[in-house]
């Protein structure tokens, strides 16, 4: 299962719709993962005919309220998958998870934690924001390996992780 990764769209709804469109094309997502900031922009995401699970930033009514949670849990191909905007709210659920998504910080990265893999796909605000070049991250789940990829807005890869399962159950890089 492919999955598409976008956070901090911040209103900018031609570049996330542009980028929805290249997930959907080239990269054939099965579904948009929306990190928020803000959430009306994944709602215009499932308008437009997209699978989106989503979750609201900070800056966001729905997360102040009780109507939309602040954390989802999804399993694909038997793996855990959360993701919340900010990392202290994906805290509660870190133990036994394989895969934690997090957006808030802007700045794309994909990185080990304590045997789970976290990845921020960085943001959608502008071409640059906080020192950070837009992008927008992709996920390949198979029975064997997780593919976790962070790609500029334009479709070109700026960086890819694949893991695998160790012996003590643990993700570690593929080789």
């Amino acid at each position: 299962m492919i999955l598409g990764v976008m956070s901090d769209t911040h209103g900018n709804v031609r570049l996330m719709h542009r980028v929805a469109d290249l997930l959907s094309g080239k990269f054939a997502v099965t579904v948009i993962i929306h990190l928020g900031d803000d959430y009306s922009d994944a709602e215009q995401l499932e308008m437009a005919g997209h699978t989106v699970w989503a979750v609201p930033g900070l800056w966001c009514p729905e997360y102040h309220g009780y109507r939309v949670p602040k954390v989802r849990v999804e399993t694909v191909l038997g793996r855990r998958i959360a993701f919340a905007h900010a990392e202290r709210d994906i805290d509660q659920v870190r133990p036994g998870t394989d895969l934690l998504l997090t957006g808030h910080t802007h700045a794309a990265r994909i990185a080990l934690h304590n045997g789970a893999i976290s990845m921020n796909p960085g943001h959608l605000r502008r071409a640059t924001d906080r020192g950070e070049r837009a992008s927008f991250g992709l996920i390949t789940v198979s029975e064997g390996e997780i593919a976790c990829a962070i790609h500029e807005a334009d479709g070109n890869l700026r960086m890819l992780r694949r893991y695998t399962r160790g012996p003590e159950g643990c993700f570690i890089p593929a080789q």
